[in-house]
């Protein structure tokens, strides 16, 4: 587990990190100039290793968190987590929940037992040949984000991250979704701020539906419905994920 390199380090600026969805590169942010501008951005790469659980990714995580913050342990610090990322930022909240100022969830995937033909994943990839896998990524765009609302390089930038990811992992991670757990107890008790974002048109998830449900377990939630995204809203030209952060 890292932190991709950035160039832009301001300490000054609350700390933002980012936790990425099922293709676990972290490099989905980019279109998203205003958070560079505000906060200093950290996105987190998840390695590609088979085998991992959700208590390791998140001691990992953990100790990359308190790692960044020894230089300034009074920072304040906004973690942001899309689809897999969200699940994995719900882990971190029952685990270290005094560290966060804010808590940002984005068409989190932990609606994915509501999706039961999503489980066919796990076995489609594991016995799917190489060359197949790389064309079917295709096939996968139109429920991954809304395709008209996409600049060409963001649509290229996403076909590049998908095609990077092995199929042995997309397996795996997706048999990590199966198994997700909230610890509802514990997440009642989180009293930061919480924003749920949720896709309208989300054709992967019932991410409205879900925003619904997560807040009802938060006790400082907001939702913010974005009528006319996809799964992938933070590649679209017309989504400000500042704007939204601010205005929620």
């Amino acid at each position: 587990m890292i932190f991709l390199p950035t160039k832009t380090i301001n300490t000054t600026n609350p700390l933002f990190i980012y936790l990425p969805g099922m293709d676990g590169s972290g490099k989905l942010l980019k279109n998203q100039t205003r958070i560079w501008q505000n906060f200093d951005v950290r996105c987190v790469a998840i390695p590609p290793l088979h085998g991992i659980e959700w208590q390791e990714l998140t001691q990992q995580l953990i100790n990359l968190i308190q790692q960044q913050l020894k230089v300034n342990d009074n920072r304040e610090v906004y973690l942001c987590g899309e689809s897999f990322g969200a699940c994995l930022a719900m882990k971190l909240m029952e685990k270290i929940p005094h560290i966060f100022t804010r808590v940002i969830l984005i068409n989190s995937a932990s609606a994915f037992s509501q999706r039961p033909w999503l489980n066919l994943g796990t076995y489609i990839t594991q016995i799917m040949p190489d060359f197949i896998y790389r064309g079917s990524t295709l096939l996968l765009l139109p429920f991954l984000a809304k395709l008209e609302v996409l600049s060409i390089r963001e649509r290229q930038r996403l076909l590049r991250v998908m095609n990077l990811l092995p199929p042995n992992i997309v397996s795996w991670r997706i048999n990590l979704l199966e198994k997700f757990f909230l610890d509802q107890h514990k997440l009642k008790q989180y009293e930061k701020e919480v924003l749920i974002i949720a896709g309208g048109e989300d054709q992967l998830l019932p991410s409205v539906e879900e925003a619904t449900r997560l807040k009802n377990i938060f006790s400082q939630a907001k939702i913010s419905v974005l009528t006319h995204s996809g799964h992938c809203c933070l590649l679209e030209k017309n989504v400000d994920l500042c704007k939204i952060i601010t205005e929620s």
